[in-house]
């Protein structure tokens, strides 16, 4: 149980003015970049849930395009293991380039490409040199995409950020430990009098090292909720603004109620570390000292 600040006066210690600011800070980063992480984690969901199992055939422009399009959509329908095939509309396609150009691509006067969808069925591996050939010797100046490649690749990239993010999430925690460390034991020597008359009338380490961690609840809870309070803002500013781009590359920026809930265990989780890393440094050093 942590008691209450009294017998050791640490409200005035100069060593502890800072710490508030420190731990805010830190918890404003970590707010940041667990955010982030999240926010991978749903990117790569999305992508996989998207364009998995897809592939994408492109017919360029020149003459008879109609008629390379059908012949493009009938050699894929004879392809084992393709389950679907589609051509993409024009108002699909201008609808995907319209954030690139800015404007209609009619109104623009830009000659387009037939997209063609495949969907390939569950479970299938099509041999995908061999399709390539078949639609060049059958439609010359076809292009096939094959999302599972860049899709790994996307999955690739999102796993190697999350893991940076997570290691800065990491050095975030160790910089607040070590300030938390710093500020309790600069506390222990200021109050090496007080403390060494304490424990002459029977207190008990324990006790010592409850003054110190109510002293560090009282600091770091402060610091902690006005660095959420930033942080949360800022992820509500990109998620007010990113909430529209769903259908695109990327999903949408705004996190959902399980995520916010997580979120929030991010300043909880500093301030129950700080307790106890002053808790525990307090105990240590007078193990070492008395």
């Amino acid at each position: 149980m942590i008691g209450r600040e009294g017998d050791v006066a640490l409200r005035g210690d100069p060593a502890s003015r800072f710490l508030p600011w420190t731990v805010g800070f830190l918890v404003f980063l970590a707010t940041l970049a667990f955010a982030v992480v999240m926010f991978l984690a749903s990117a790569s969901e999305y992508w996989r849930q998207s364009i998995s199992g897809t592939l994408t055939v492109q017919v360029a422009v020149g003459p008879e395009q109609t008629t390379r399009t059908r012949a493009a959509i009938d050699l894929l329908r004879t392809i084992p293991g393709i389950a679907t095939v589609r051509k993409v509309s024009d108002s699909d396609i201008e609808r995907l380039m319209e954030p690139w150009l800015g404007g209609s691509t009619k109104a623009l006067d830009l000659p387009l490409p037939t997209l063609i969808d495949a969907q390939i069925e569950a479970g299938e591996k099509l041999d995908m040199a061999a399709l390539v050939a078949r639609l060049e010797q059958a439609v010359p100046g076809t292009r096939v995409d094959d999302h599972a490649v860049w899709l790994q690749r996307l999955s690739n990239f999102a796993a190697v950020a999350e893991g940076v993010v997570i290691v800065v999430i990491g050095v975030i925690l160790f910089s607040a430990i070590t300030t938390v460390i710093f500020t309790t034991r600069t506390g222990l020597a200021i109050h090496h009098d007080v403390v060494e008359v304490l424990h002459l009338i029977g207190a008990h380490d324990s006790y010592v090292a409850q003054q110190f961690q109510a002293h560090a609840l009282r600091l770091g809870s402060a610091g902690a909720v006005v660095g959420f309070a930033l942080g949360a803002g800022a992820v509500y500013l990109v998620s007010l603004h990113g909430g529209g781009l769903s259908g695109g590359l990327l999903p949408d920026l705004a996190l959902n109620g399980r995520q916010w809930f997580y979120l929030l265990a991010m300043p909880v989780t500093s301030v129950i570390l700080v307790v106890m890393t002053a808790g525990y440094t307090v105990k240590r050093s007078l193990g070492k000292i008395m």
